[in-house]
């Protein structure tokens, strides 16, 4: 039988017949369904904290006689009996960058409803200046051992102390800050 004395039509039916067949008939490894039950999915989460932009006309004299400020914000997701459950691990990420001639002692806090401190993150900022700003990266991770304390938090507090007197009010302290929490739903 030759091909080329075959319609157009016919002979597209017989190739595409034979392209079905050979894949109908390929093998192919037995899959088991009973798997499916047991397929877990780690989604995560990337949530901003706190974000400031201080000055020195915003902090205010602290208990110790020193420069404060504070800051709060709620962890609302937090809230959920499912999601504390499925939480398995957090990174906070905190970008400081300080222009004042001042160091500062930072205590991050996560909170309970109740304001208790569940975990807290003590971080201390160099001095800086106009002209050449100090940067601090810092991530902290929290896994298995301590994550109850953050499944327990609704709220997450920043306590910034000026260590000394200002030497200067030129300049600023910001933060950028980010959780990306790691989750296992099943």
């Amino acid at each position: 039988m030759n091909c080329m004395n075959m319609p157009p039509t016919k002979y597209l039916f017989k190739i595409a017949f034979l392209l079905l067949l050979v894949s109908l008939t390929s093998c192919v490894k037995d899959v088991d369904l009973n798997q499916a039950e047991e397929i877990v999915i780690p989604p995560t989460a990337a949530i901003d904290l706190i974000y400031f932009d201080l000055t020195s006309d915003e902090f205010i004299l602290g208990p110790g006689g020193n420069l404060r400020a504070v800051d709060e914000s709620r962890l609302d997701f937090l809230d959920d009996d499912y999601i504390q459950t499925g939480l398995m691990r957090a990174d906070f990420n905190f970008r400081f960058i300080n222009s004042f001639e001042n160091a500062f002692k930072i205590n991050i806090l996560f909170r309970s409803p109740t304001n208790a401190i569940r975990y807290q993150i003590p971080i201390e900022i160099p001095a800086g200046s106009m002209e050449a700003p100090a940067v601090i990266d810092y991530t902290e991770i929290v896994d298995n051992s301590q994550i109850d304390k953050i499944r327990k938090s609704i709220k997450v507090s920043i306590d910034i102390d000026m260590l000394e007197d200002p030497v200067v009010t030129e300049g600023s302290l910001q933060l950028k800050s980010k959780g990306t929490y790691y989750f296992e739903f099943k």
